[in-house]
């Protein structure tokens, strides 16, 4: 039988994983700003950054299983390269470039399109079902 000091335990040690996991970008724009990294070191050793934060993820989850690790590694990877993207428009503005918003947010609502579009004609002319049971719309 489990006690509730275990729980506790187990509790503050997910909180604490979570604003871990929260703070990641924000201590990447402080390194950056303190010209301590740049975001070409990150990214040459982003392999090392995503093994430590699957080893973080290993530790701070509360069980074993290799789902709650990758609910808990997916967004800290992710929040690792929106760090890295925010040292990079750190690095663009000390260096007094301009970041290409108009090029950038151009491929970005072309691929969105896309992949709207493959979902369109997988829904309709596939009949794939993204929600099996809809419970909101039917009784």
């Amino acid at each position: 039988m489990v006690s509730i000091s275990e729980y506790s335990d187990m509790f503050v040690n997910v909180i604490l994983g979570v604003s871990l996991v929260f703070e990641l970008p924000v201590l990447i724009f402080f390194l950056t700003l303190l010209r301590i990294v740049n975001p070409q070191f990150l990214l040459k050793h982003s392999r090392y950054a995503i093994l430590i934060i699957f080893i973080i993820a290993a530790v701070v989850t509360p069980t074993p299983d290799i789902f709650n690790m990758m609910l808990f590694a997916t967004p800290m990877c992710l929040l690792f390269f929106v760090g890295i993207f925010a040292s990079h428009l750190l690095v663009l503005s000390r260096e007094g470039r301009r970041f290409p918003w108009g090029i950038t947010l151009t491929i970005v609502a072309f691929v969105l399109l896309l992949l709207a579009g493959v979902l369109f004609l997988a829904i309709t002319k596939y009949g794939v079902k993204v929600v099996p049971h809809w419970p909101f719309f039917t009784r």
